[in-house]
């Protein structure tokens, strides 16, 4: 797994390549997320961690994910097109995400381990499993899961 500082040194990189080439949208979105990362590490007051720079980069790419909608419901095109390449580098920065099948065999797992049996039993798996994937699965998704295995949905 890469470190904190893995994330810093790999913008820094993609900046200087987009520096080179000349693109301006993918500049501009490389130094949003360089100052996502920056300001994450100032608020911790010391070295960043990975899972907080993870963190980071999942909260700004949801965010991003919203605002995309937003853009397009307003018709405002070349704000979609930004949200649409930052959300892109945030992918590509993010561990990859795993598939529905890998999520379903950590709930089973932490069901069994926790002794979870009914909906009420949600924060008993919903905790570990959150921690487990941290980063790389949706927490909604993962909320859906838990919920339907623990015989609280459809």
């Amino acid at each position: 797994m890469a470190s904190a500082t893995d994330y810093e040194a790999k913008l820094s990189e993609l900046l200087k390549g987009a520096m080179k080439s000349g693109d301006k949208r993918r500049l501009m979105a490389l130094r949003a997320l360089k100052s996502v990362i920056t300001t994450e590490r100032t608020k911790k007051s010391g070295p960043l961690e990975e899972k907080d720079a993870i963190a980071a980069l999942a909260s700004y790419k949801k965010k991003m994910t919203g605002a995309l909608e937003q853009y397009r419901d307003a018709g405002r095109e070349e704000l979609a097109a930004g949200a649409e390449v930052e959300i892109a580098l945030c992918e590509e920065l993010l561990p990859t995400q795993l598939s529905t099948e890998e999520i379903e065999k950590l709930v089973d797992e932490q069901i069994a381990a926790a002794g979870a049996n009914s909906p009420k039993d949600l924060g008993k798996v919903m905790g570990p499993v959150m921690q487990q994937v941290a980063g790389r699965a949706n927490g909604n998704v993962v909320r859906e899961i838990v919920t339907r295995k623990l015989g609280g949905g459809a």
